[in-house]
């Protein structure tokens, strides 16, 4: 096994090494564990080289801000000494890779991996155990240990910002086996172009954008196909629902309505309903300078209506 090393020079370079490989936030969507990605979304990801970057949000910038002083204060702690490790590792052969937070550079176990995690408090004790950690993030660390060689790892989940949970873990072989084995499964099925089962509850936007496009005049005649026709009419019924659905809870609002009246805030021991008025707008002030310009452009969009028969 021959492990290369890159060192990460800027964050294009790096969503662009991820793109050859199954990373350690990636695998578990190869096990069916991934709460952010299915194996469906992933081959065609994989499939396009398409370096994903995740759109950052509040929890990602302040759970990066927060890392270095989370490791840091950990290894004060349990005397460890750490360091950054600001590479990406690959091994090329299996087409797996990962990056990392820290190493645990002096222990009487050897060098060591630390991986960071700020979690919020509710989610701790909804999705971890004190001693185990959700099995998407049991895979991860698996994962970085099988590319980087080293045995051991600490998982730190800091809680609700000031209770530190430390996991230790060491590198279990059996997993690492498994890992490969699903790695190299897949990774066979992007290259031969046959794509995995979509999960059609997850996969349901991804599908509409890959068939997004329709060719003009053609038309499929599915007169002798059953399950065509069960889907039809499954989405017929769940149609009707949601409108009946929908035309209740109207209905509630309106009655909501009726008895708040004028009030601007209504409590009880359920919560709250805030009932205020939002200001009007103007609109937009189409000037001389605009006209002849295009305002409110629309993309393309797959229709999708479906009609049914009439009951003789």
């Amino acid at each position: 096994m021959s492990i290369e090393t890159i060192v990460i020079e800027s964050e294009d370079q790096w969503l662009q090494q991820r793109t050859q490989d199954i990373t350690s936030t990636e695998v578990s969507a190869l096990f069916g564990l991934s709460p952010y990605k299915t194996e469906f979304e992933l081959y065609h990801e994989k499939s396009n080289g398409q370096a994903v970057k995740i759109p950052d949000n509040t929890r990602m910038k302040w759970g990066r801000r927060f890392e270095a002083p989370i490791a840091q204060g950990v290894a004060e702690d349990q005397g460890w000494n750490i360091a950054k490790i600001n590479v990406y590792m690959r091994d090329a052969a299996a087409r797996i890779g990962s990056s990392f937070d820290y190493k645990i550079e002096s222990s009487s176990d050897g060098p060591g991996l630390l991986e960071i995690k700020n979690v919020d408090t509710l989610q701790f004790r909804k999705n971890w155990l004190d001693d185990e950690a959700p099995e998407h993030i049991e895979l991860q660390i698996q994962h970085q240990m099988e590319v980087s060689g080293i045995k051991w790892c600490a998982l730190v989940a800091m809680v609700g910002g000031n209770d530190p949970k430390v996991i230790l873990r060491n590198y279990d072989s059996d997993i690492g086996r498994s890992i490969r084995a699903k790695v190299a499964a897949f990774w066979e099925t992007v290259d031969s172009g046959r794509a995995p089962s979509a999960d059609y509850t997850r996969d349901a936007d991804l599908v509409a954008r890959l068939h997004s496009r329709s060719n003009a005049g053609e038309i499929l005649d599915t007169t002798n196909d059953v399950e065509f026709e069960r889907l039809v009419l499954e989405y017929q019924t769940l149609s009707v629902q949601i409108d009946e659905l929908d035309a209740q809870r109207k209905a509630h609002k309106a009655q909501l309505l009726e008895r708040i009246g004028a009030a601007e805030k209504v409590i009880g021991p359920w919560g709250s309903i805030a009932a205020g008025q939002v200001k009007a707008s103007q609109g937009r002030l189409i000037t001389a300078e605009m006209v002849g310009t295009y305002q409110g452009a629309r993309s393309g969009y797959r229709n999708f209506k479906l009609n049914m028969k009439k009951e003789i």
